[in-house]
């Protein structure tokens, strides 16, 4: 995919991103305005029956006093009656009206549609919508002595002009609200994706400079965007590693693939020489064989240090234990320790135990006796020694050799690097290289201490 569709997505990513936020804040702000709608309503309208109730137990007070006598003479004795706001209407027990008082103002209230009206209910909201002036009251009843209902109304229409107005506003409200959620969204939306705008600069970068030394700029903020960059970081530095080993390996297989090849053509030009002695054919193809084992075991051990450096090499991990993986090693180079006149000498611990992948680390003992048999000296002593230090298991191979040289104590541990004293010795300069991947790749250290003409000792922790 070319780097301007790539923006073309990010764009419209950031851009719905932008609208679902935008969208959700209307949506939370609009259902926040219908609970408050809704609350304010109803205690509008609970309000409103409270008022109707306490007139209708005025004025069935007033009933009591002495009839619709004292209930008229109650509503002539009002200072003003025009400012009464309330309409009062008793129907006896054939629904026939015997008193009825309409304030001005309540023409649209038509009387006709109280008849359906049943005793016994308390009150309820009477809507008018067919009428011209549209209105709405609320309406309470009661029962008075001798079968006679008591109604009593009131105009619901400011009550409802408010409702209105409380709308009206949040509509016009709306509009800045939006604006306010688009102009936050973005916001949000922004700072939320400049991880992802990083990313996608560094990996253009990456693709155009072929540089792989750059790396996204990491943020103090902590959250799935800035996890998933140093994640990316991580896989970078990864596969720099893997890079940087591939290249060293090809370099130091490119040098050291010289030497071997070049015997090899000499080994052959040699033969082709007198090709009718058969005897030298011989011998040259058995040269050749020799090298191209040194050839395979050269690359081969060069690709399991790649592999155990950067981390893909594969460790089948088992519990195991010490004593009897050393022995084992110790048996297969009884031979050669023969052959040197030289004495292994054992001390290990019984009960140690190690979860780790028993190839490998067998390789790893194995060249380190290996050294210690070829550098220590005919008619000298390897000593081996298993312990336990803390959780650490600790194996140290010793020797009473040749030792190393102080300003080598660092570099022996590089790939195809040959000390002085050990040139004289056939060998790769692969061997501790090894021993250090391995032993690194199962979270252990190894390390040497050693005095020129009075032996190394070569130590591995593993936990």
């Amino acid at each position: 995919m070319s780097s301007k569709s790539s923006s073309k997505v990010g764009l419209t990513f950031s851009l719905k991103l932008s609208v679902l936020y935008a969208l959700f804040f209307v949506i939370a702000s609009g259902g926040l305005f219908l609970v408050a709608y809704y609350l304010i309503g109803n205690l509008v309208e609970q309000r409103e029956k409270e008022i109707v109730e306490d007139r209708i137990l005025e004025y069935r007070a007033w009933y009591g006093e002495g009839g619709i006598r004292a209930l008229k003479a109650r509503f002539d004795e009002q200072a003003n009656p025009e400012g009464d706001i309330f309409f009062v209407r008793i129907v006896g027990p054939l629904n026939q009206v015997l008193f009825l008082k309409f304030p001005p103002g309540f023409e649209g209230l038509d009387p006709r549609r109280l008849r359906v009206l049943q005793p016994g209910k308390k009150d309820f909201r009477l809507f008018l919508d067919e009428s011209a002036e549209k209105g709405v009251w609320t309406v309470g009843m009661a029962s008075l002595p001798g079968g006679i209902t008591l109604q009593v109304g009131k105009s619901s229409a400011r009550s409802r002009e408010f409702l209105s107005y409380f709308r009206t506003v949040f509509l016009i409200f709306m509009i800045p609200i939006l604006l306010l959620g688009i102009i936050g969204g973005s916001m949000v939306t922004f700072r939320a994706m400049k991880p992802i705008r990083n990313l996608i600069e560094t990996v253009k970068n990456i693709l155009k400079t072929g540089e792989m030394s750059l790396r996204v700029p990491v943020r103090r903020e902590r959250g799935e965007m800035d996890e998933l960059v140093g994640l990316f970081n991580q896989m970078l530095n990864k596969n720099d590693l893997l890079i940087q080993a591939m290249h060293n390996s090809l370099d130091n297989v490119a040098h050291d693939l010289r030497t071997p090849m070049t015997r090899l053509r000499g080994v052959a030009e040699f033969a082709l020489q007198d090709a009718r002695n058969r005897e030298a054919c011989r011998e040259a193809l058995g040269d050749c064989m020799e090298e191209s084992e040194r050839v395979l075991t050269m690359l081969n051990t060069l690709m399991d240090v790649a592999e155990a450096e950067t981390g893909a090499m594969r460790l089948n991990k088992t519990l195991l234990s010490v004593s009897d993986m050393i022995r084992d090693v110790v048996d297969l180079y009884e031979i050669v320790a023969e052959e040197q006149d030289t004495e292994v000498a054992l001390n290990l611990n019984e009960t140690l135990m190690v979860t780790a992948d028993r190839t490998r680390l067998q390789q790893v003992l194995a060249n380190l006796l290996d050294n210690a048999l070829k550098y220590g000296g005919k008619g000298g002593k390897v000593k081996i020694d298993a312990t336990a230090e803390g959780p650490n298991v600790v194996i140290s191979v010793s020797d009473e050799g040749m030792g190393i040289a102080e300003n080598e104590m660092l570099r022996i541990w590089e790939r195809l690097y040959r000390g002085d004293l050990s040139r004289s010795k056939r060998g790769l300069g692969l061997g501790l290289s090894f021993v250090k991947a391995i032993v690194e790749a199962h979270g252990g250290t190894v390390y040497v201490n050693s005095r020129l003409k009075e032996g190394s000792t070569f130590v591995v922790k593993l936990p």
